[in-house]
């Protein structure tokens, strides 16, 4: 058994419209995220849907999950100054589709898109979110 990660928490301008597209893209499924009326997950294989698996929950910039009121349980807050900035959040994911199934997904979806060198895809979801995809191939396939 290995470490492995089950969800990735982002900000998002619009949740469901990012969380949609990353499911577009890799064969996801979108679900609402109960912990946060805005909130929107999407679960990172529609065979596969459930707490249990993994996915990427997406909550909208004008909320931060912080430590309040000296209670270890975790609230959402406003952010001081209206919202959150930034792209510095992103995901590398490793998908099972080869490079041209990736390109032509991209494409699909609409959103613009790049090959930083072969084998690693930018994705822009929204503006400020980004994800990397990355084709499972023979080197990477025991992460995936």
């Amino acid at each position: 058994m290995r470490t492995r990660i089950s969800h990735v928490s982002v900000y998002a301008d619009d949740p469901n419209l990012a969380a949609s597209t990353l499911s577009a893209l890799i064969g996801g499924k979108v679900a609402p995220f109960p912990p946060h009326k805005e909130g929107w997950v999407c679960f990172l294989s529609a065979n596969h849907v459930g707490w249990e698996h993994e996915f990427i929950e997406f909550y909208p910039r004008t909320t931060q999950l912080t430590f309040v009121d000296g209670s270890p349980r975790p609230k959402f807050v406003p952010v001081e100054g209206g919202a959150a900035t930034g792209a510095g959040s992103h995901v590398n994911l490793i998908v099972p589709m080869s490079a041209l199934e990736i390109e032509a997904a991209c494409q699909r979806v609409g959103k613009p898109h790049g090959w930083r060198w072969e084998g690693l895809m930018d994705v822009w979801l929204e503006e400020r979110l980004m994800v990397e995809l990355v084709p499972l191939n023979s080197e990477n396939h025991d992460a995936a």
